[in-house]
């Protein structure tokens, strides 16, 4: 098991009575040749550091610790005749605190046990850093028409999160059979047309043929099966990570220091990983929209948005495709979105949550095609989708509570399994809305794009109903309740009256319904 807790000590009568003190902690205990390998590559939170080693004191060693981890937190075990003089220099080189033996187990359990809920909050607040960044960062990749647009976001949050001192994107030329640079900071643009490196070739050529990413820190770089290929020993730390996005890899992340005592870790992968396949995505779509004269690459690319049926009805009508004007109609808009999703975000661990996320939007996406649905977007925890829109369906108000409903049950589902991974996830529930009335429909980008959309108040309502529907409530206008009692079906919606929402930028209270089921689910 990989250690919370490190004791740098070479007298293994002191590492047994401080692993028996912290007997709940994951405590290991190394020589002091041995410390900074363990702290570079296993998630050591505190470490206590006997200040008498034979190579070195403790306060250095914990120096040259915090230069490669620079928040991790330490204790100084130290001869109480010596504490007073040492405690200015300790505290100083950042240590949380001193101990002397005998140790006092309340004493010393009591300070580690503040040490470790602070590291916590340090990673937690870590990752939500990582976090707000890329739901910004979502959003320029959702409006970006070119490959340049893309890359220019990706190394503008990458350089604001980390202030490295170089970063490149180097993405595979298929003509050359090379990685080129394509997109750069910190790189003499003289060079850049130069830089050329087939797949195996130097690091970043290892990194794009092996797909792995790799991390050299200055310290432990000649250690890495890359070791042959460093050139650059300014370099203090750097990272090469392949952008993958379905199992196939278009170039490699590059992100390096040259000054300073910054070193990355294991969790820099992780959040390194989340920005480069959001890159590869956008990189992907934006290559596939500018193939769009092919028939076959279009309705591969239409079918990531919409059903077959819908993508089929699409590539029958060049104009559909084209024009850019769009059409007025009346549909029937369906909204949900997650209750509690802020308080994911500040509990779930980030790549606990993107998991989620993913199962969550693919539940969705599957459940609204079934039904003949159009999925318009996601947005962050929330999904819309129109109906009757692409092609005609005989009640397309029936057709979104049918759909909501079916949504409502598989989610339960999804949520039992993840319940079971983590408490947290009994707090989330959904919240529905379904709105009809004219709006507009049509491509409002340009037909390189595609990005068809609906827009129009009944859409707003939507979206500020559903914020309204709680413990999985499916809310449906006056509208829509018109509509299914001016079409004849099988299936009669059972409603009970709400009374007059009041939502936010919306001027008129909106005669607002909560569907109990459809009649045959209540015999």
């Amino acid at each position: 098991m990989l250690p919370d807790i490190l004791l740098i000590a070479d007298e293994p009568e002191l590492c047994k009575q401080v692993t028996d003190i912290l007997d709940e902690y994951d405590v290991d205990w190394c020589f002091e040749y041995e410390a900074l390998n363990i702290c570079i590559h296993q998630p050591v939170r505190v470490v206590l550091v006997v200040q008498d080693l034979p190579g070195a004191s403790g306060i250095e060693l914990f120096d040259s610790l915090r230069a490669s981890r620079p928040g991790l937190l330490g204790f100084l075990i130290v001869d109480r005749e010596s504490a007073g003089s040492l405690c200015p220099a300790a505290m100083d080189s950042g240590f949380a605190g001193l101990f002397s033996p005998p140790l006092d187990p309340d004493h010393v359990r009591d300070k580690i046990a503040k040490a470790m809920e602070s590291a916590a909050l340090r990673e937690e607040n870590a990752r939500l850093r990582a976090l707000l960044p890329l739901y910004g960062l979502g959003e320029h990749f959702m409006s970006s028409t070119s490959q340049h647009d893309v890359l220019e976001s990706l190394l503008n949050v990458i350089g604001d999160q980390t202030a490295a001192d170089s970063l490149s994107v180097m993405l595979y030329d298929n003509e050359e059979g090379v990685l080129r640079i394509a997109a750069s900071r910190g790189i003499p643009e003289e060079m850049i047309d130069q830089i050329k490196i087939k797949p195996g070739d130097k690091i970043a050529g290892r990194v794009f043929q092996e797909r792995k990413p790799v991390i050299l820190n200055q310290e432990t770089q000649n250690d890495s099966r890359f070791a042959d290929l460093l050139k650059r020993p300014e370099i203090v730390s750097a990272v090469s990570f392949p952008m993958i996005v379905r199992d196939k890899i278009l170039g490699v992340l590059n992100v390096s220091y040259i000054d300073g005592d910054i070193r990355f870790a294991d969790s820099d992968i992780e959040i390194l990983g989340i920005f480069s396949t959001q890159a590869a995505l956008a990189i992907e779509n934006v290559h596939a929209f500018e193939s769009v004269a092919q028939e076959a690459r279009l309705q591969a690319l239409l079918e990531q948005y919409v059903a077959p049926e819908v993508a089929e009805v699409l590539l029958a009508s060049d104009a559909a495709l084209t024009t850019g004007l769009g059409e007025i109609k009346e549909a029937t808009v369906l909204f949900a979105d997650i209750r509690n999703f802020t308080g994911m975000v500040q509990e779930i661990p980030l790549a606990v949550l993107r998991d989620f996320l993913n199962e969550f939007f693919q539940l969705f996406t599957e459940t609204i095609f079934e039904y003949r649905g159009t999925v318009d977007k996601f947005m962050g925890d929330a999904v819309l989708a129109i109906f009757g829109a692409l092609i005609e369906l005989d009640n397309p108000s029936l057709t979104a509570i049918e759909t909501a409903l079916a949504i409502r049950e598989r989610f339960a589902d999804l949520k039992e399994e993840w319940q079971a991974k983590d408490p947290f996830f009994t707090t989330i529930d959904l919240g529905f809305a379904v709105t009809r009335g004219e709006m507009f429909l049509g491509n409002v980008g340009s037909a390189r794009r595609l990005d068809y959309t609906v827009i129009g108040t009944e859409v707003n309502i939507a979206q500020r109903l559903a914020s309204k529907a709680t413990s999985s409530r499916i809310y449906i206008t006056d509208k829509v309740l018109e509509d299914l009692e001016q079409k004849q079906s099988a299936h009669k919606v059972l409603v009970k009256y709400v009374g007059k929402m009041v939502l936010k930028g919306v001027q008129y209270s909106v005669p607002t319904f909560s569907v109990l089921g459809l009649e045959k689910e209540i015999d």
